[in-house]
């Protein structure tokens, strides 16, 4: 064995009532990054230790994420199809709103006098 670095424990929420512990490894190793990996629990000079024995796959990160973005991809499908529905429905409205409004066709208002003074002048 190597001795790589020294990292502390932290914590990750993924939902507010559930926390994982976390170990960061040192950035020479982001390539690692999507990989998957089998943990094992060990005793080392009488301390608990963990080992991690990385998979060796063909398609890198395929296992982790084709999960998400399968998830993603329905999601955003339902997210399209109900705007085109929304789309459709507006469209439909103003359709309706337009020929009702051509059907009952414009109601001529009487003519109003703008010039209030002069039918002072024309009373009895």
């Amino acid at each position: 064995m190597q001795f790589i670095g020294k990292s502390k424990i932290s914590t990750l929420h993924s939902k507010p009532d559930v926390s994982y512990p976390l170990i960061r490894l040192p950035q020479q190793y982001k390539h690692l990054i999507g990989e998957t990996a089998q943990l094992f629990i060990t005793n080392h000079e009488g301390k608990k230790g963990f080992f991690i024995l990385l998979e060796e796959t063909e398609d890198k990160g395929k296992v982790v994420k084709q999960s998400l973005e399968t998830n993603l991809e329905s999601r955003l499908s339902a997210l399209e199809s109900s705007i085109a529905e929304m789309k459709e429905l507006i469209f439909q409205n103003n359709l309706i709103y337009s020929l009702q409004s051509s059907k009952e066709g414009k109601k001529e208002r009487p003519s109003r006098d703008l010039n209030p003074s002069r039918s002072l002048d024309r009373a009895p």
